[in-house]
Parts: structure tokens; sequence; C-alpha cells
């Protein structure tokens, strides 16, 4: 047990300092104007399709490294935590459609995302849902302690 716990503490700091260097990358590539990975979208499928393979990789193996105490509270936070953030979201979704596009203009011009409005949808739907979850996760360790 402590071998796979340091395995995958060394896995998930090794996945955060390769996905930081391809946002960087990225972020340069966009920021100078050459466009590799804009003009070849064929890259960025690829990269994003490997990040979640070896997301999903890393999760597993630290899911089975960590104690039930600590499975329990990320059980707790997502189902309290990321199904209260997800009302949250059905009901901001329930309010753009019965505004209609007056009342979300003002919302993808503050996001910046004219234009990418399938984005904007997926952020605004993940945010609450992993605030929420981040919330109950504090929770649920103030309270066992």
């Amino acid at each position: 047990m402590k071998n796979l716990r340091s395995t995958a503490r060394w896995m998930m700091g090794a996945f955060v300092a390769m996905t930081l260097i391809l946002g960087g990358i990225m972020g340069y590539d966009m920021a100078s104007g050459t466009g590799l990975i804009r003009n070849n979208p064929g890259v960025t499928y690829a990269i994003v399709g490997c990040l979640l393979i070896a997301t999903m990789g890393v999760s597993i193996l630290w899911w089975l490294s960590i104690d039930e105490a600590q499975r329990e509270a990320h059980k707790w936070a997502w189902y309290w935590g990321g199904s209260f953030g997800l009302l949250l979201s059905v009901l901001a979704f329930v309010v753009a459609f019965a505004g209609g596009d007056e009342l979300m203009s003002g919302y993808t011009h503050f996001m910046g995302s004219e234009g990418r409005l399938l984005a904007l949808g997926i952020i605004t739907a993940q945010a609450p849902a992993m605030l929420g979850y981040g919330i109950a996760w504090g929770i649920w360790w103030l309270r066992h302690r």
C-alpha cells in the first residue's frame, strides 16, 4: 500500500508537470501567432485524448492508494457539493432559456465567449459543480476532525 501511494503521488506530480508544460506550449503557440496547434486540430485532439487517458489512469491509481476516510470524504463531497453545484447550473440554464439571447449576451460578453457558446456552456455547468465539491469536501473534513 505504501509503495502504491508513493507511485500514485509521483505519477500525479509528473502528470501535473506534463499538463503545465503542454498548456504553456499551447499558450505560447496562440500568443506567438504561429497557430500550429490551432491550424491542426488533429494535434489538439491527440493531446486532449492522451491527457484524458492519462487522467483516468492516474485517478484510478490514486483512488486505490487512499484510505477509507479519504474515499468517504470525496464520495460525500461529490454527491452533495457536486449535486448542489449542478442544481445551480440547471437553474442558470433554465433562466437563460427563458430569458433568451438578450439575457445571455451580457454574460457571453463578460466571459469573452462570443461565438464559443459550447465551451461557455461546459464551463458554466462544471464550475459550480467543482466549487460545490470543494466546499463540501472542506465541510466534511472540518466536521470529522
